[in-house]
């Protein structure tokens, strides 16, 4: 378990929730495409501040690199 606390007030009264988002990405060639994810978050109980930790930064690198496969020019349809 994390010994999180909030930034906002402090709280170690906080849990991890996941929530849908979107990120704009651009691949090698230069293309900007949008990127549909589930993302894992931090709420804090007390004041409701919502924020992000390693997990999500971890999630969002994790779509961008299945992104890029799945826009491989060189992959082949099933």
């Amino acid at each position: 378990m994390h010994d999180m606390h909030c930034p906002k007030c402090g709280s170690s009264e906080v849990a991890q929730r996941t929530v849908n988002d979107r990120l704009r990405a651009t691949d090698p060639r230069g293309q900007t495409f949008e990127i549909a994810m589930q993302l894992p978050v931090w709420v804090c109980i007390v004041c409701k501040l919502c924020w992000q930790g390693q997990e999500a930064l971890a999630a969002k690198e994790a779509a961008y690199q299945n992104a890029l496969v799945q826009r491989s020019p060189t992959r082949t349809a099933a």
